[in-house]
């Protein structure tokens, strides 16, 4: 009877146990899923975020290739003056010449999605077919803006002695009935120097743009690529 009721006792201890064992690896199991379930949501959400990012970079480079293109179809039309048979006089050159547009935009990206991910470690949270092509876009990003600038730069040094043989570039049309201010300031006399001028500004500009127009058309099938993978995770 002893034994009987020793036999009892172990097997509801070894029940009992059983039992918070069942608990135990219930609980865990809840909690795995609730991880795996935010970290999903997570995830998603961070998808949405690169996705706007990636729509938005994808239009600013579409108006930037059109804005770019253009400016370099005004540069080919102005050296195309030069292969007329009719002979060209400064004063012609000059004014084609001092129309072509010396302002360039600033290249400027929405990277603080991948940003956010790199910098809390929720990159992880990320495929790797996804991750890395996100990285190779961000560098590829900063390589254009780091060469952008590096060559307009160099414009903007060029364009500094412009402004000593003409001042503002406005001055011109200004002294158009200030007889006297314009022989003062002789800027007939500068045609020589100022034509070199613009076009040692244009050439580096024409340089940039085309270096420029060519990293962007890269960018845009590596956004498409990347918006492809992102939506077939989604649609899993």
């Amino acid at each position: 009877m002893e034994q009987n009721k020793v036999r009892t006792y172990i097997l509801y201890a070894v029940g009992e146990i059983l039992l918070v064992m069942i608990g135990i690896l219930l609980a865990l199991q809840v909690n795995n899923w609730n991880e795996k379930r935010n970290s999903e949501l997570k995830t998603q959400e961070y998808y949405s975020q690169l996705l706007d990012d990636l729509k938005s970079d994808r239009e600013f480079i579409t108006l930037t290739i059109g804005d770019l293109s253009r400016k370099l179809s005004d540069y080919e039309m102005y050296i195309s003056l030069y292969s007329s048979e009719a002979a060209l006089t400064p004063d012609q050159v000059y004014k084609q010449i001092s129309q072509l547009t010396l302002i360039s935009n600033a290249l400027t990206f929405n990277t603080s999605t991948i940003e956010s991910l790199q910098n809390s470690g929720d990159i992880r949270l990320i495929p790797s077919t996804i991750r890395n092509r996100l990285i190779d876009l961000k560098r590829l990003q900063n390589l254009t803006i780091t060469r952008f600038e590096d060559i307009d730069d160099g414009a903007n040094r060029v364009t500094q002695k412009l402004s000593t043989l003409i001042g503002a570039t406005t001055l011109p049309a200004r002294l158009e009935r200030q007889t006297t201010m314009k022989e003062f300031l002789s800027i007939d006399e500068n045609l020589k120097e100022l034509i070199l001028v613009y076009e040692g500004i244009h050439r580096w500009k024409e340089v940039s743009f085309r270096e420029t127009i060519g990293r962007l058309e890269e960018m845009t099938e590596d956004i498409d690529g990347i918006v492809e993978l992102i939506n077939m995770e989604l649609d899993k």
